[in-house]
């Protein structure tokens, strides 16, 4: 059976991968077709900004999760 995951602002995601860093979801937005984007920023540097795909963020050989947000 498969797990549906969602993605919500503050999650901490980890880029695997040489180069990766560390990512926490500032932003969740829909484009015109209804696919869900995550704005990223790196930890490590706030200036630096990603959108990606929600499905690239939930993809395991790409992205793992280091931290649920914090209520």
């Amino acid at each position: 059976m498969r797990r549906k995951r969602e993605v919500v602002e503050g999650q901490i995601f980890r880029k695997l991968g040489p180069g990766g860093g560390i990512w926490q979801v500032i932003a969740i937005r829909k484009d015109g077709l209804g696919t869900q984007h995550a704005q990223l920023q790196r930890s490590d540097d706030h200036k630096t900004l990603k959108t990606l795909a929600v499905s690239a963020l939930l993809d395991p050989t790409q992205f793992e999760t280091v931290a649920e947000p914090q209520d």
